[in-house]
Order: structure tokens, then sequence, then C-alpha cells
């Protein structure tokens, strides 16, 4: 059986079950809401002053990307140049995605719980802090593989409290039949910003020491959190007689009711069964282009940042195209088509015979996370309960921080011992295969569709 078409409605649906009781305490205050108030006429005062809010908020986020893209970029590829390691690569990706993975429970809790401003630039300021001490040691001549490693895991835990945060905040400033549209100008600006990233930073790196490097991102945090200061997001009310207790057995019991409440909706089901497969086996591979370059053709800056502004270009034609499109209305199929494509590519990858060809591959391949991202993201906010949507999305840093380490301490060290061309090729095949059994069996796992414009608390899905 193959996908279904997007124009097909879903079938038997039936109405997940009440909230839990833990989570029927939590109250949403939508007195500053863009979801509280019926959509306004275009050019009215009130579709003004949710863009305005928008538009802050996207600017406050993108300072903030601008500088972590700055200081990412500068530390992987200082320590790709100087040792070629594939193992050494694999260390600091391990040490930021996994301490994220681990901040990701306590964040989504956290993230429906407390004020989400407050956590955005509580977890931006700590970030900051961090990237200052690094600053110092590098400043005074330590440059050690795990000092770096150290400081990136405690940049990690930043983003795990931060990135459900975030992604909860914007269905709350956001109009819902606007969700999609402007995730993906959201990934279309974050590809923007990276686009310059590794020019900037290879540049940076041949003429300042990576300490003030560093400093940079300290410099755009401050900046960010300025305008976060501005951005009117609403705060949830909450019953403290309804909440489980504190500690990690609390945290962990407000997380599986979260996870339990997604696991009901069989295309959310499936889309995070496939992205975790997806994540580890195949998505390593287009994180270690510098080691690809670095084996397969040289070890020259002006490579590595073409292969990077090439994805990033890709990633910025690929979220205006998004934005401007709308997307399909089954996100399922939007997933598929993008995984697809994303394994195909990793094949080509290992194929490639000069470097011109592997910076267009490089640039395909970013064309195709827009599809992926956003679709995904977008589904999980339409769907989710307002109240459940800090911890469902710490459900997504947790399964991106434990898959994509996961695969990368297997794909980072076989890199060293064999041929990484080959590593690539067996790899996408992989992902192909396992994506065209998911195709073949069908059923309602592939349909996943908004509810008509609007999320809700009763959301309709089909039966398992």
């Amino acid at each position: 059986m193959t996908l279904t078409n997007s124009t097909i409605e879903p079938s038997n649906p039936i109405a997940v079950e009440p909230l839990l009781p833990a989570t029927r305490g939590l109250e949403f205050d939508r007195s500053e809401s863009a979801n509280s108030e019926p959509p306004a006429p275009p050019g009215s005062s009130s579709t003004r002053s949710w863009l305005a809010n928008v538009a802050l908020f996207l600017t406050g986020q993108s300072l903030s990307i601008l500088g972590s893209s700055l200081v990412t970029f500068a530390l992987t590829w200082y320590v790709t140049l100087k040792t070629g390691s594939g193992a050494q690569f694999s260390v600091l990706l391990i040490a930021s995605a996994l301490s994220m993975a681990l901040m990701a429970i306590p964040g989504g809790v956290w993230a429906d719980r407390y004020w989400r401003k407050a956590l955005m630039i509580g977890a931006d300021a700590a970030v900051a802090v961090v990237t200052t001490i690094l600053a110092v040691f590098m400043l005074n001549g330590v440059d050690s593989l795990w000092l770096i490693a150290a400081a990136l895991a405690l940049r990690g835990l930043g983003s795990g409290v931060q990135s459900p945060a975030v992604n909860a905040a914007i269905p709350q400033i956001v109009p819902a039949d606007k969700l999609l549209r402007v995730n993906s100008f959201n990934q279309a600006l974050q590809a923007g910003i990276m686009v310059l990233s590794p020019a900037v930073a290879v540049l940076l790196i041949g003429w300042l020491p990576l300490g003030w490097i560093l400093m940079v991102d300290v410099m755009t945090a401050i900046l960010g959190i300025t305008l976060t200061v501005f951005i009117r997001v609403p705060r949830l009310k909450i019953d403290p007689q309804a909440t489980h207790g504190e500690g990690i057995r609390g945290y962990f019991a407000h997380a599986h009711e979260a996870f339990t409440h997604m696991w009901q909706i069989p295309g959310l089901r499936r889309a995070t069964i496939a992205a975790a497969v997806i994540l580890t086996c195949v998505v390593p591979l287009g994180q270690m282009t510098p080691v690809f370059i670095v084996r397969l053709y040289d070890s020259q800056q002006w490579m590595l940042a073409a292969s990077e502004t090439a994805f990033c270009i890709g990633m910025v034609v690929g979220g205006i195209g998004m934005s401007a499109w709308g997307g399909l209305r089954n996100r399922m199929t939007m997933l598929m088509i993008a995984w697809t494509a994303f394994c195909s590519l990793t094949v080509l990858l290992g194929l490639m015979s000069n470097i011109w060809s592997f910076i267009v591959v490089a640039g395909l391949m970013g064309l195709t996370l827009p599809m992926i991202n956003t679709p995904l993201i977008t589904a999980l906010q339409e769907l989710i309960p307002e109240q459940m949507m800090g911890r469902v999305m710490s459900v997504v840093v947790l399964v991106n921080g434990l898959c994509q380490p996961l695969g990368m301490a297997v794909l980072g060290p076989l890199a060293d011992h064999f041929n990484i061309t080959w590593i690539a090729i067996v790899c996408g095949a992989a992902g192909l295969i396992f994506l065209a059994a998911l195709a073949i069996i069908g059923g309602p796992g592939s349909q996943l569709y908004a509810p008509d414009g609007q999320r809700t608390t009763d959301v309709a899905v089909a039966a398992a």
C-alpha cells in the first residue's frame, strides 16, 4: 500500500481520551495569545500586533543562533583541521547533543510549568557565561579537546532548556493557520544566517584567536536577550494540586504523560519512529562533511566554508519555498518525500568524485531539511495541547539528542578504520529500504493531518 494522497481524509476518526488528571489543572492564560481571538482581517491592528511580536521574537532568536553557529563552526573546524580525526570530531558533537538530551525532560517540564519567556532568557544568559569562561581559558593558551567538549556539553544543557521553551512559545504567539508558514520562514531565516556563519567563521579563525571568536557569541546573546525582554509571551496558569511531584520521578511522570498523549496519534507515532531511525543511521553522515572533505579532497578552509554555505543556501531556498507554498495537508507525505530525498543524497555523497559535485549534493541536502523539520514541528504544534507543548517538544529534543550521538558514536570511529565513501552508501541505502517498508505498510500512520487550521485538546486521530 502506497502513501495516501494529501486530499484523502483520515479514516475512522476517534477522539483522544481526556487529558490525564495531572494536566487538567494546567490552564492557559490567553490574554496575550495570538490564538485567543478569531483570525483578524489582513491589515488590521490585531494582525499588525502579532506580526510585530513574531518579528521581535524571530530577530532575537536569530541573533542567538548567529553567535551559536559561529562558535560551533569555529570549535568543530578548529579540532578537525588540527587533528583530522573522525573520532575526535564525534566527541564534540556527542558532548553537545547528549547533554541537550539529558536536560530535555526537565526542560520540557519547566516549559509547561514556568514562564517560557523567562526560560529563554535564562538559558541564553547561562550559555553566554559558559562561553565567556571558555574564551578566557582559550586566550590563556588552554585549548585541550576535553575542555572544548566540556564547554559544548554545558552549552548543550542550556539548549536543552531553551529549545522546548522556544518551540512551545511559537504557537502561543502565532495564529494556528499561520504556523507552517511562520515555521518555514523561521527555517529560512536561520539558514540565511548560517549561510554567512561558515564563511565568517573561517575568516575569523584566520584573523583572530579562538577565544575572541567565542566572545562574538556573548555579544549576540546580550542583544538577543535584550530583544526577548520586549516579546509578549502568555503565561501558563497552573493548579499546584494537580501536578506531579518534584524530583526525577515527577519529571519522568510529566514526560511520560505527554509522550503517551502523542503516541495515541498514529501519524505522530510513525513520524517519531522514522525520525529516530534516520537520525541514527543517516543524519550523522550529513554532519560529517568536514571529515569527508579532509579525507577525500583536501583540508583547505575554503572547501569547508563552501560546503557549509551551499548546505545553508539550500535551506534558505527550501524554507522560502515552503513558506510561500504552505505544504501538503498530509504532513506525513511531505516527510516521506523529504526523508527519501535525504537518504538518496547521502548515497550520492559517497559517490562524488570531486569537491564541486560534493558541494552541489550538500546544497541539495540542505534543500530537503525544511521539508523535514517544518512539517514535523508544525504537526506537533497543531495536534498537541498547549499545556503539554513543552514536554512534547522535549521529547523531540530527547530523540534528537540520543539518536544522533548514538549514530555518531558508531559511525565516527568507523570512519577512522573504513572507507567513509562506502559507509555513506550503505547507510543511505539502509534508510531507503526502511522508508520503502513504511510506504508498503501504509495504514493510519501514513496520514498526519492538521485539524482544519486550529489546534485543540480534542484532537481527532485515526484508529491505530
